[in-house]
């Protein structure tokens, strides 16, 4: 297990390191605009099945597919017009966008369902991270099922030592509110989990 700094500043020597680890199919904590985050390849079924372990996590719920731009999006996703509308206004942001996934993506990673939630961090470690790679990262927020969010590092590392490879410490919002989680069918904007970028903020954008 490594516990990495990057508070003040990325270090690149170390994100070859972070890099490597997930190329490896090991896992990873680190901090987004939101909450800490725990991940690992969302292309690997044994990476996304020890996801599963780490968080204690049911079988029922879904992770997320964290990607660094559209295009990777388009890769493993289908987007209709609002749907790109609504990537491009808000995306690198708190927004977990529900999707038509393509066939590459495993039914692990959703729980059996055909959709999927991706989405584009807007923090310089994340982003950082997502550009090296090749593959979406599966992710979830970094605690156990079923507890609540934790900005403190030392606490994280505690319930997750036993599964992750590298901690990666970094300034995260001071609000802990989880990204928006929101689905467009029809038209129709569903919220399926509040958060920091409202319903008629998504509304406001398909309309025009």
């Amino acid at each position: 297990m490594k516990v990495f700094d990057w508070t003040n500043k990325i270090n690149e020597d170390e994100l070859k390191i972070v890099t490597q680890a997930l190329n490896e199919g090991k896992l990873i904590v680190f901090p987004t605009e939101t909450v800490y985050g725990i991940a690992g390849n969302g292309l690997t079924l044994s990476v996304v099945n020890n996801l599963y372990q780490a968080k204690k996590r049911d079988y029922s719920k879904p992770f997320t597919l964290m990607v660094n731009d559209i295009t990777k999006i388009k890769d493993i996703a289908y987007v209709s017009e609002n749907e790109e509308k609504v990537i491009k206004k808000f995306m690198p942001g708190p927004i977990t966008l529900i999707l038509k996934k393509k066939d590459c993506i495993s039914n692990l990673v959703t729980a059996n369902s055909d959709t999927v939630g991706v989405r584009i961090p807007n923090h310089e470690i994340a982003l950082s991270i997502l550009k090296s790679v090749d593959y979406p990262l599966a992710t979830s927020s970094a605690n156990i099922s079923g507890s609540v969010n934790n900005s403190n590092i030392e606490d994280i590392i505690n319930d997750l030592e036993n599964y992750v490879d590298i901690f990666i410490k970094g300034n995260i919002s001071s609000n802990l509110l989880a990204s928006t989680v929101v689905e467009i069918k029809n038209n129709e904007v569903n919220i399926l989990r509040n958060g920091i970028i409202s319903k008629e903020n998504i509304e406001e954008v398909i309309r025009k």
